[in-house]
């Protein structure tokens, strides 16, 4: 990937909360090229949507029913679309908190449904063939 100009992006000399260090990983990826920066961005993202994913938990009972496992997925999924935008679409960046735009896609990833999925319908084959 090449070097991109300076978008205005913020970034902090001595970093101290997380959203600092998230701005600082965008701005080392999206200025400097890093691409080591993504995976430091993606291994605290995922830690900080899924803490948000155990907030909604204590809040909501659909939410506190999911499995640790599904619980992780759900933190991947948030933090990898946001990962997935700096591929997708050009000159795409976070301007301001990106622990917010974390908390807003979490918030996606537990409750958006579509039509669809409702009409779609898992079972397991071995129950019907019983």
């Amino acid at each position: 990937m090449e070097k991109q100009p300076e978008l205005d992006l913020p970034h902090y000399l001595s970093p101290k909360t997380n959203n600092e260090r998230l701005l600082n990983y965008q701005y080392a990826f999206k200025v400097n090229g890093d691409k080591r920066a993504l995976d430091e961005m993606y291994r605290l993202g995922k830690e900080i949507a899924y803490k948000y994913v155990n907030v909604y938990a204590a809040e909501n009972k659909n939410v506190r029913r999911l499995s640790p496992e599904a619980r992780q997925e759900k933190a991947h999924n948030a933090i990898t679309y946001i990962v997935a935008r700096y591929f997708k679409v050009n000159g795409w960046a976070i301007k301001k908190s990106f622990t917010a735009y974390i908390y807003l896609r979490v918030k996606h990833e537990l409750f958006y449904k579509r039509k669809v999925d409702d009409i779609v319908d898992f079972v397991d084959l071995e129950e019907i063939r019983r």
